[in-house]
């Protein structure tokens, strides 16, 4: 079944449901918040898929403060490489794709 919509609205409907996968393409500044909210939601094994993690390689960039949406991505790439429940890695594709794996 495909869920179209505000993510942070939808996503706590599911009470007693799991996912073997979710895409994450959404508000980038907001890309943590959208993790934290579908990682509970993903079965041992399954996959999450985050769109843009290389942003044009803004990543790599000074970044300015008033770009929200390349700080927001910066965030969550950074506590992501730290998080300790999933198995995950960029694949250089276009803008980039994170591929994570809950353990």
């Amino acid at each position: 079944k495909l869920h179209i919509g505000d993510a942070t609205q939808i996503i706590p409907e599911f009470e007693d449901e799991s996912f073997g996968l979710a895409f994450i393409d959404a508000d980038k500044e907001l890309y943590w918040k959208y993790f934290e909210a579908t990682l509970p939601k993903i079965r041992k094994g399954g996959f999450i898929l985050v769109d843009n993690t290389l942003w044009y390689g803004k990543v790599v960039e000074k970044v300015e403060s008033s770009d929200r949406a390349t700080q927001g991505i910066l965030n969550f790439n950074e506590k992501l490489a730290n998080d300790d429940r999933v198995e995950k890695v960029i694949l250089p594709v276009r803008d980039g794709i994170t591929v994570v794996r809950k353990k």
